[in-house]
């Protein structure tokens, strides 16, 4: 409910990098989980507006930044849908921190994009093996 990302006035290679712990809390039963972005214009600005941002911005994924990492995306925000592919197995009652750093490569970061405004979600989707 409280935004992990609320950055504003970017630049060209501005980057922040968050975590978000994901949880399996059914002790018996093991997972595979997707991740997908969601994105929508922010209240001042428009539709066409946010998908430029969006094929701008980059997203890079990470499983367990701190163990054994595994990266599960690194691309455009535009495109980050149902990710990894094969899904991210997490057993029974086990939880792992998901590392998500935002970009604005500085190739990206043109007079276009100027003032330009977006929103987006999270969404995890979690599936039994």
């Amino acid at each position: 409910t409280t935004p992990i990302f609320t950055e504003t006035n970017w630049v060209g290679n501005s980057s922040k990098t968050e975590i978000i712990n994901i949880k399996n809390d059914n002790e018996s039963v093991d997972i595979r989980y997707y991740v997908s972005a969601d994105w929508y214009p922010a209240a001042t600005d428009s539709p066409q507006n946010a998908r430029l941002l969006a094929e701008r911005l980059n997203m890079v994924v990470i499983a367990d930044p701190d163990g054994d990492a595994d990266q599960l995306y690194d691309g455009k925000l535009a495109t980050l849908i149902q990710e990894p592919s094969t899904g991210r197995e997490l057993e029974g009652g086990a939880d792992e921190d998901v590392e998500f750093e935002l970009s604005l490569p500085t190739e990206a970061a043109t007079d276009l994009i100027q003032g330009m405004a977006i929103e987006f979600d999270l969404v995890f989707v979690a599936v039994s093996d």
